[in-house]
């Protein structure tokens, strides 16, 4: 009888593991729950003028929607399932909540029926973005386009650096220019390298100092940092597409010279 209960025990213990095992998949699904709920979080929030909450709950999106991917590579939970809930997660979260904070927050009183149309026009091109995303096989060091959780913290960075309902037309040009300029360089095919990937070990000094300068900005002052360090990101893409068209004499690359084919002549 004793021998019938331990086998008994574990077996049970055997069945135990393979349920949680098929279980796994419920993990990063959590979190990407989690990352759509701080989306909807901040519909709410922006809605009733509570910007700054708004903000953190972009801020905390951002933090899952990393996390979600490593979870499941982790667990080796990787479905279509959850590619897919994840771009949906996203546009909710980097594309509609945006958009919404957006309207609430420049277009609201001043210009709604304007307002409606640029703030859709942003939440588009943030949609077209994830699904060429998901068709595309893009490698990890580089993205083409801006990627929707960069174009969303700059969206919320101009919003955090002052976080009140906007009723200037000074203001409905800046949230006008926001989402024409992010939404179109979500879509572009301008190259914006990957966070993941960034590493410091082969950077310039400068850009070292650079770099430590922008975090003390943002322990100094959170509205301020925050919007260079989405501005220095948002604008590295169309930085390096400019540079790499400037002759080597005017900071350009270097270029590998080029023999002249056969029959060819130099103009």
């Amino acid at each position: 009888m004793m021998g019938i209960r331990l086998s008994d025990k574990r077996i049970s213990r055997e069945e135990l593991k393979e349920l949680l095992y098929r279980r796994r998949y419920a993990v990063p699904n959590a979190v990407t729950v989690g990352n759509m709920f701080c989306g909807f979080l901040a519909i709410m929030y922006s809605s009733t003028g509570r910007f700054e909450q708004a903000t953190v709950s972009i801020l905390i999106a951002i933090l899952l929607d990393g996390l979600d991917g490593r979870v499941a590579r982790r667990l080796n939970a990787t479905s279509r399932f959850g590619i897919e809930f994840d771009s949906l997660s996203d546009l909710v979260s980097f594309g509609v909540a945006p958009a919404v904070m957006t309207y609430h927050w420049a277009f609201h009183r001043l210009a709604p029926d304007f307002g409606v149309a640029l703030t859709f026009f942003y939440a588009l091109c943030a949609a077209s973005r994830l699904a060429r995303f998901n068709i595309s096989a893009e490698n990890l060091k580089s993205f083409t386009g801006l990627p929707t959780p960069g174009a969303a913290i700059f969206v919320v960075s101009v919003i955090h650096a002052l976080p009140f309902e906007q009723n200037s037309y000074p203001m409905l040009v800046v949230g006008s220019l926001t989402m024409l300029t992010i939404g179109y360089l979500m879509v572009s095919t301008i190259e914006f390298f990957s966070i993941k990937q960034f590493k410091l070990s082969g950077v310039k000094v400068r850009w070292h100092i650079a770099l430590g300068l922008l975090i003390a900005l943002t322990w100094y002052d959170s509205r301020l940092g925050l919007l260079a360090l989405a501005g220095w990101y948002a604008g590295s893409g169309p930085f390096m597409r400019v540079r790499g068209k400037l002759p080597t004499w005017l900071g350009g690359p270097a270029r590998a010279k080029s023999q002249p084919a056969a029959g060819a002549f130099n103009l």
